[in-house]
């Protein structure tokens, strides 16, 4: 059995006080006498009801005991799941989500789908084979198939939420696959369905918990770095029916920097922009006292120098050369000579109309040119493509307005994974990261456009190689971050809660586990530390308002055999209280009528 509200329950501490009330409770009524003897002979009587008296066997105490037992066990909302499918495998999938951990349902939302399903784990039969699938940003198997009932509680046990939105389709997917090996396998979910309906599927069962859906909280906090002085930036978002005045104070450290009181209308968001100085972590926090406190707070990074090394590899490119002289890099090195064993030293390598063959681990700006090795084939070259779309969300693309820009000609680009951020006949800024190598490819020359004449392209030059250095202004929950190994070959990574997890060089570079957690992660080698601000992963990732499970799916000719129900009983146990008072009331009403 489980409880939506088990703090309910505290209201059985009424029953004592009820009887205790029945027990004090004087019965009178008036009597015309004649004479003092009438009040003598009354006396015996009077005794009988004195508090001190044993408790009578009476129907009516015992009717309103049933009533407000049944009606406080019923708000606390119990319920009763069956056994699992009788020999089938099971999948049974958690929902991930920053939602999940708001705190209307005790404890969480996620820990009652935990404990939901433990509790379905426990009722599998011997020999009964089971997965676990948690619904993060990616989905993430946390246990496979097995009939190892120890291994799946333990998997369910150290399953956690992520400060992000959950990809609860894919989980949802990659159930039904992993169901679907063995026959008539069956897969539960356990979700809020804050951000729209799960999937219907054939053998998905859904129960969704939650009850509230009112919260606000910060979907950014970043710092916005220019040629001229930085800015931070902090957006509170509101998704209850209601607007709510915010409090919003942020700090360097323990020093104040910022304090006000943001208006933020119902379903909508409010920004507050503001000058910052100096080095150190940023932190903001707001006062809204909802269920989800996780999104109350957020981290940012302000560094006077927030760019790395950068050799450029070029026969010549003065728009470049004089960009790179202005920009705040730690060390800026112009050579011809097309060396791989020389880049390592170097944060960024700009490969700038070269070929330099299979591109080694690193991190790279290729302009003009598509090196092999990497998802992408140039087969030809497009005349005027013009530009179309860009991501202006985007940190490469922020400030950066290309409406202007003219491009005589650029590479017929075909991408087989990665990100396009810049389109226009064909892709124009393309992002990579994989195998070892992190790369920004500008399918033109500059010399082939006006670009480097608008006052975008400074901007635009420092945001890649911002986001190529990993000194980029934040990080969201769920991104995949690689760090240049050079000679390093071990690391640590210590996540906002004081965890560390040891990382291995592979391949040239520092694949860091996916942060799961806003708030400050620190890498560290033997040549120094990084510090990463990861923000949480998705603008709607606080929206808690739960929603509504599909109907279930028949699957036709599957076999016999027991499903997993979930059966809510607290709609009887109401009843029953109803039932109990309605007794009650006309017992107590027959008996004053007889004894009129």
């Amino acid at each position: 059995m489980t409880l939506g509200a088990p703090a309910a329950l505290w209201g059985l501490a009424a029953l004592p006080l009820l009887v205790l009330l029945y027990l004090l409770r004087m019965r009178r009524r008036d009597q015309p006498v004649s004479s003092i003897l009438l009040w003598q002979r009354s006396v015996p009587a009077l005794a009988a009801f004195r508090p001190s008296r044993r408790i009578e066997r009476s129907v009516l105490l015992a009717l309103q005991l049933l009533a407000l037992s049944a009606m406080v066990v019923g708000l606390a909302r119990p319920a009763v799941l069956g056994r699992a499918v009788a020999g089938r495998d099971v999948v049974l999938v958690l929902d991930a989500s920053l939602s999940m951990q708001a705190r209307d349902v005790s404890p969480t939302r996620f820990e009652r789908a935990r404990s939901e399903a433990l509790a379905v784990a426990r009722r599998l039969e011997p020999g009964q084979r089971a997965a676990v699938i948690l619904a993060a940003p990616h989905p993430v198997v946390l246990a496979p198939l097995s009939a190892d009932h120890r291994a799946v509680a333990a998997a369910l046990r150290r399953a956690e939420p992520w400060d992000a939105a959950g990809d609860l389709d894919a989980a949802v997917t990659l159930a039904s696959e992993l169901a679907d090996s063995a026959a008539d396998g069956r897969v539960f979910v356990w979700t809020d369905a804050a951000r729209g309906a799960p999937p219907a599927a054939a053998g998905v069962t859904y129960q969704v918990v939650g009850t509230a859906e009112d919260n606000a909280g910060i979907v950014a906090f970043r710092v916005l770095t220019d040629a001229v002085r930085p800015e931070a930036l902090v957006r509170v978002a509101n998704w209850g029916r209601g607007a709510r005045r915010i409090p919003l104070d942020v700090r360097l450290g323990d020093a104040p920097v910022y304090r006000a009181t943001l208006a933020v209308p119902a379903g909508g968001t409010a920004s507050a922009v503001f000058p910052v100085q100096g080095a150190g972590v940023l932190h903001a926090h707001i006062v809204t006292h909802d269920v989800l406190p996780e999104d109350d707070d957020a981290t940012a990074l302000l560094a006077p120098a927030a760019l790395g090394s950068v050799l450029l590899v070029s026969h010549g490119n003065p728009a470049l050369e004089r960009v790179l002289r202005v920009l705040p890099v730690a060390r800026a090195v112009e050579t011809a000579t097309v060396d791989p064993a020389a880049w390592a030293a170097f944060d960024v390598v700009i490969l700038d109309r070269v070929d330099p063959g299979p591109l080694p681990p690193g991190t790279y700006l290729v302009i003009g040119a598509v090196p092999p090795g990497l998802p992408a084939t140039a087969s030809g070259v497009a005349a005027h493509p013009g530009i179309a779309t860009w991501d202006r969300q985007d940190p490469v693309l922020r400030f950066v307005d290309l409406s202007d820009v003219r491009i005589d000609r650029a590479l017929e680009l075909a991408v087989d994974s990665g990100r396009v951020l810049v389109a226009g006949a064909t892709p124009l800024v393309w992002e990579y990261t994989g195998r070892g190598v992190r790369a920004l490819v500008l399918g033109f020359a500059l010399e082939d456009s006006d670009l480097p004449k608008h006052a975008a392209f400074p901007i635009l030059v420092r945001n890649m190689l911002a986001w190529l250095s990993v000194a980029v202004d934040h990080v969201a929950v769920g991104d995949e971050v690689q760090v240049p190994a050079g000679a390093e070959r071990a690391g640590s990574l210590t996540d906002p809660l004081g965890r560390h997890v040891d990382v291995r060089a592979t391949d040239g570079a520092f694949v860091l586990p996916p942060f799961a957690r806003a708030g400050l992660y620190r890498f560290s080698t033997a040549a120094g530390t990084r510090a990463f601000a990861a923000e949480i992963g998705s603008p709607n990732a606080g929206m808690i308002r739960p929603g509504r499970a599909p109907a279930p799916v028949s699957t036709a000719g599957t076999s016999a055999g027991t499903v997993l129900v979930h059966v809510p009983l607290w709609p009887w146990l109401l009843l029953v209280g109803i039932a109990a008072l309605l007794g009650e009331w006309a017992l107590a009403t027959r008996q004053r009528g007889g004894d009129a």
